[in-house]
């Protein structure tokens, strides 16, 4: 017997550097430093639903945001992983220029499947995870939300996020170059 649960969360896709462009050992070690460090401030949230790491290096996280609050706590962990760009490139050397992470955030219904016949965890599937995938795709470095994120942000958030812009006519997007005060400070006295 198998049990499918439709719920509306929050889907965060964070999108890391690919495979072929780790062209050393030592961008592997950073690789993994990253994703280690991203988990954790992923999972330092009580909204956290599930947090899986996707085929293509990719970490997809969900997340229960019942009150427009808890979508802004949402963007402010975005903008932390987004900061953890800056930590990588000052910490390990590297250009300024190279891109690491970027983010893509939705909201709709996801559904989850769950079969008694194995003991593995469900899986999670919805238009809201592609699209939050497509997002984090859009444009490297930066934090893409899709409108229906946008429009549960309040007024101060929304100053920060850049115009509306289409995606291949498919859907509307904002991005921001949101980051961290605190990280970013670490950042700046440790340069």
């Amino acid at each position: 017997m198998e049990n499918v649960v439709k719920v509306f969360c929050v889907a965060m896709s964070i999108k890391l550097m690919p495979k072929q462009e780790r062209t050393t050992f030592h961008m592997d070690y950073v690789y993994a430093g990253v994703v280690s460090q991203i988990l954790s401030i992923v999972q330092s949230s009580i909204l956290l639903r599930k947090v899986e790491m996707q085929a293509d290096g990719g970490i997809l996280v969900l997340f229960d945001t019942p009150m427009k609050k808890d979508v802004e706590e949402v963007i402010n962990i975005a903008a932390q992983v987004r900061s953890m760009n800056e930590v990588v490139l000052r910490k390990f050397h590297m250009p300024l220029d190279e891109q690491v992470i970027s983010v893509g955030i939705d909201y709709g219904p996801i559904s989850y499947f769950a079969s008694v016949y194995t003991n593995h965890d469900g899986v999670f599937f919805g238009n809201s995870i592609m699209r939050a995938k497509k997002l984090a795709e859009v444009k490297r470095d930066s934090v893409n939300i899709s409108e229906d994120i946008y429009m549960n942000l309040s007024e101060e958030t929304r100053g920060n996020l850049f115009g509306n812009r289409e995606m291949n006519g498919e859907m509307s997007y904002y991005c921001s170059q949101l980051i961290n005060i605190r990280m970013r400070k670490w950042v700046v006295e440790n340069s």
